[in-house]
């Protein structure tokens, strides 16, 4: 990626619905280094990720009975996020299995809250796995959300 890319106006390739989510930073996220902690990001995925389904899955969902499990997580993190920063996470689907979504992330740190400047602080990927609560096993990622996804199937 050219450095004088601004990363919020690049584009981003995900099927279905793309969301930005800014992150709530809190001083409990910053290490001893006065940036945030490395472990923090993870949760800031997972808050991400509950927006993101929000947008996809329809409202009457009930996880549980059916939802997912977080199989991997990657992260490559490329610039410390100091207090006073904005941190967008903006993030979709990569990719469906049968029983698996793949999620990627860019994480977008604007220094001193500003969108000038901003720079890409993350790239992040997870894999998620449908689960039958009922069963206690995997199973096909639902048609609702399939189609919700990726448009294919039908409601």
């Amino acid at each position: 990626m050219n450095t004088s890319t601004n990363p919020l106006k690049a584009p981003f390739e995900a099927m279905g619905p793309i969301v930005d989510f800014e992150v709530g930073l809190r001083y409990s996220d910053l290490d001893t280094f006065g940036h945030v902690n490395n472990a923090r990001y993870f949760s800031f995925l997972e808050e991400a990720r509950i927006a993101w389904f929000e947008a996809c899955v329809p409202k009457r969902w009930d996880f549980r009975t059916h939802g997912v499990l977080v199989a991997r997580n990657e992260m490559d993190y490329l610039k410390p996020v100091h207090p006073g920063d904005r941190l967008i996470i903006r993030l979709g689907a990569s990719g469906m299995g049968n029983s698996s979504i793949h999620i990627r992330y860019e994480g977008i740190v604007l220094p001193g809250g500003k969108e000038e400047g901003a720079m890409l602080a993350l790239r992040a990927t997870t894999t998620l796995v449908s689960w039958d609560t009922a069963a206690g096993k995997v199973c096909r990622v639902h048609e609702d959300w399939r189609h919700a996804i990726t448009g294919e199937g039908s409601l």
